[in-house]
């Protein structure tokens, strides 16, 4: 007589699928939980719900006024930044010049540094005492402290993004219809104007709103140079920080996470339109037509290099800042300064990198599980597991940690002063970027090998250990790499939860900007970088091969 027996796959996947609970009530308890307490914290007075503390921030004139300079900023810093941006791109891809490589690993450069790095580059140069407005011009201009310092930092620190989403875009364009326009007789200003950019308009768009929800959410700019031009994220720090008033930084950050969040499903929907537009609906075969005409060329490595030239100028003036015993006053060099960060500031450099390498471990781990669970399983849910696990790509770091300071300093999950808490902070803000890249990766290997895994009797761990991984390994460690980047570079997501048990650099940073500790600030940053690029460039190379081809071992 027959028997029915339990088909394999749901048998032999038990083991596997219950992680799916634990990574449901993961994401509960850190994503949901502290936007619901800070959602609570905004909307109730007396003990009772309300939306006066809101109304009533909204009714003052001045905080109309931060409201409105926050709008300002960010419409003009994406403006300038996508016009930059895409003139970068266009030059990398359309024109033939030499150097792209190293334009394009400049260009980078500010993606992996703290957005803060350009505020204390333009205030060693362009501050009261700073090298060429005071060194060399004799002026103690205050100019920089405000709207044109905070957008000059904001576009040198974000502009790369736009670049890099620009530059994908570029690439993807049907050359057929820019080699028409070619062999017709067109000039590449006339391709440029009206074939490559109207396809790029959703793109375009994108960019922009990118770069505005950027300008919205950084808060470490805005502390050092804002000066009299309020904004939100600075006045939320202060409020909490300065004025001890929970309720109402809490509302403020209400009022900050509607806009943002309104950009970033906008960005998204118009990603996803790039995306299909950029092609045409088919890629082709032909490559790109590259502009040899020496004016053309002239012109792409006059902008670039100009820009090029910026960016270095900044890191440079970093480095002097930090090898120099007053930069912009006694310029005798010295190496003092990164001895106090290698001594002084030794808790923070540590502490940093211990829980940014576990924050990547950890995202890397429930990264590839969510975004197996998400592409190739069936489980109730799941999309709603990808929203959630997705939504810190839409709330500023400044109302994550806000979030969590209010949620987790308190019975039953009292977690403040614990490593814990910051591990949570840098896992919640990277884990999308990890969920996004598996997934990704995911769908681009066959299901047939899942099948054929399980039919010869593995079970659903050994499936995923022995056949998909090995496949997956490099978008896994960049997953990881680009968490631990992340980590050691926030500032906005760690600012309420960092403690005296557990320092962080970017914080420490900060504050020796506040107490004019300007050189060991500096000399810090350099070691962050430094940092950074030995992870980025060593790490894969440490690793081998399989790591960064995705090869079975």
């Amino acid at each position: 007589m027959l028997i029915a027996r339990p088909r394999p796959g749901l048998r032999r996947g038990r083991a596997l699928f219950s992680l799916y609970p634990l990574l449901v009530l993961g994401l509960a308890l850190f994503v949901v939980y502290p936007l619901g307490m800070l959602l609570a914290q905004a909307v109730q007075a007396d003990g009772r719900l309300s939306a006066g503390t809101v109304l009533g921030l909204l009714r003052e004139s001045y905080y109309r006024a931060v409201l409105l300079n926050t709008l300002l900023l960010g419409v003009s810093v994406a403006g300038l930044g996508t016009v930059l941006a895409t003139g970068y791109a266009y030059a990398m891809t359309r024109v033939a010049m030499p150097g792209k490589k190293f334009f394009h690993f400049v260009a980078l450069l500010p993606t992996i540094s703290p957005p803060i790095l350009m505020a204390l580059s333009l205030i060693l140069l362009y501050g009261r005492r700073g090298l060429i407005t005071n060194g060399l011009l004799g002026l103690q201009s205050t100019l920089l402290y405000g709207f044109w310092g905070l957008t000059a930092a904001q576009v040198l620190a974000y502009f790369p993004f736009a670049y890099l989403l620009l530059l994908n875009l570029f690439r993807g364009l049907d050359a057929s219809l820019e080699e028409a326009a070619w062999t017709m007789g067109a000039h590449p200003g006339k391709i440029l104007t009206t074939v490559t950019l109207p396809l790029l308009i959703p793109g375009l768009a994108s960019a922009v709103l990118l770069l505005f929800s950027y300008s919205f959410a950084d808060l470490g700019n805005p502390l050092l140079l804002g000066g009299d031009y309020p904004v939100l994220a600075a006045q939320i720090y202060l409020t909490i920080i300065g004025l001890y008033d929970m309720p109402r930084g809490a509302a403020l950050a209400l009022i900050l996470l509607f806009p943002v969040t309104l950009v970033f499903f906008a960005h998204k929907r118009l990603a996803e339109r790039a995306a299909f537009a950029s092609i045409g609906g088919r890629a082709s075969s032909m490559r790109h037509p590259q502009f040899r005409h020496p004016a053309v060329r002239i012109g792409g490595l006059l902008f670039c290099g100009g820009v090029c030239l910026l960016i270095l100028l900044q890191y440079a003036t970093v480095l002097g800042g930090a090898v120099t015993r007053l930069f912009g006053i006694n310029h005798t060099l010295t190496l003092k300064h990164f001895a106090s960060a290698l001594t002084a500031s030794r808790d923070a450099l540590v502490d940093t990198i211990g829980l940014a390498a576990a924050a990547s471990a950890v995202s890397g781990v429930a990264g590839l599980l969510i975004a197996y669970f998400v592409a190739r399983s069936r489980v109730p849910g799941r999309g709603a597991l990808d929203f959630v696990a997705s939504l810190p790509l839409a709330i500023p770091g400044t109302v994550v940690g806000l979030g969590f300071a209010i949620a987790f300093n308190r019975p039953p999950f009292l977690l403040t002063g614990t490593a814990l808490i910051i591990v949570a902070a840098f896992v919640v803000r990277s884990i999308p970027y990890s969920i996004r890249s598996g997934v990704a990766a995911l769908r681009q290997v066959d299901v047939s090998l899942d099948e054929a895994s399980t039919s010869m009797g593995a079970t659903s761990f050994q499936t995923l250990w022995r056949v998909i991984l090995p496949l997956l390994r490099p978008a896994v460690l960049a997953g990881m790499i680009f968490t631990f980047t992340r980590s050691v570079t926030t500032l906005s997501a760690v600012i309420f939860v960092v403690s005296p048990h557990w320092a962080l650099v970017t914080p420490t940073i900060l504050s020796q900007m506040d107490r004019g500790d300007v050189g060991e600030a500096a000399a810090l940053s350099v070691v962050l970088i430094v940092l950074v690029l030995l992870v980025i460039h060593g790490v894969p190379r440490l690793l081998g091969r399989d790591w960064r081809e995705g090869t079975a071992a």
